[in-house]
């Protein structure tokens, strides 16, 4: 039995011209903002992922026209990555000469990336318990402020 609730996939076309035209901003707005800030680089496609978060968010990209599309490119995402693993062959020499401190910057940043999560969602997860408990006082009549 189908789900009346459930919402039909956008067709492909819109699909692709949603994302197309996600890339052609984020490339445009990382063009406008290496010439305006040379020194801070930021990769189109993080800028393409806080675009598409911010589209979802604001209600402008509804998650069935992306959906479909989505799950197909992250099922070719090893082939997605090919090119990376050969950029990363042909830097081999700089391993050579910066593995340990590579290594050990990496190993750092995933420890400060998971603390800072850790210590994140602990503070958030407090600040929803207070927003709870007040909310249940006022339900139950015992709130007095």
């Amino acid at each position: 039995m189908k789900n009346h609730h459930e919402k039909s996939a956008a067709p492909i076309l819109t699909q692709f011209l949603i994302f197309s035209a996600i890339l052609l901003v984020s490339y445009l707005i990382s063009l406008g903002m290496s010439v305006i800030l040379p020194q801070f680089p930021v990769p189109t496609p993080l800028i393409g992922l806080i675009l598409l978060f911010l589209c979802l968010t604001s209600g402008l990209v509804r998650l069935e026209q992306v959906e479909k599309l989505s799950q197909n490119l992250l099922g070719m995402i090893g082939l997605l990555f090919v090119p990376s693993g050969i950029s990363l062959a042909n830097s081999l020499h700089l391993f050579r000469e910066e593995g340990i401190k590579i290594i050990v910057v990496v190993i750092l940043a995933t420890i400060i990336l998971l603390l800072s999560v850790a210590y994140t969602s602990k503070i958030i997860s407090k600040i929803a318990g207070k927003f709870s408990a007040k909310r249940s006082k006022i339900v139950r009549g015992d709130y007095n402020d």
